[in-house]
């Protein structure tokens, strides 16, 4: 598949994003080193640090996941409104088909 076509799928840009799954295995890795480094031992300010640290890759993956969920829907509604579509024609179709041969 050429990246002119997978840059839009379905009506969405999808360019330039990094797949969603590998986005949340690099967070789940951050996240997982930053819970390693994290003591109660620490001085505050060190454990303040870590934690915002964490917040912010949290904040930057939901962020994410909350976009993909977005384009998904429109392409959902894309979908089943061609899906819709379809439907209507195949009824037309028979509709026609029943009726054009007794005419």
């Amino acid at each position: 598949m050429s990246a002119d076509r997978r840059a839009a799928l379905f009506g969405e840009d999808l360019s330039g994003e990094q797949p969603l799954p590998e986005l949340l295995a690099d967070v789940q890795d951050r996240l997982r080193a930053l819970a390693t480094k994290y003591e109660p031992a620490l001085s505050a300010g060190e454990r303040f640090g870590i934690l915002d640290e964490a917040l912010d890759e949290l904040d930057a993956a939901l962020e994410r996941v909350r976009d993909a969920r977005a384009k998904l829907l429109r392409i959902e509604l894309r979908l089943a409104s061609a899906y819709e579509t379809g439907i209507a024609r195949i009824r037309e179709a028979q509709r026609d088909g029943d009726t054009g041969g007794t005419a």
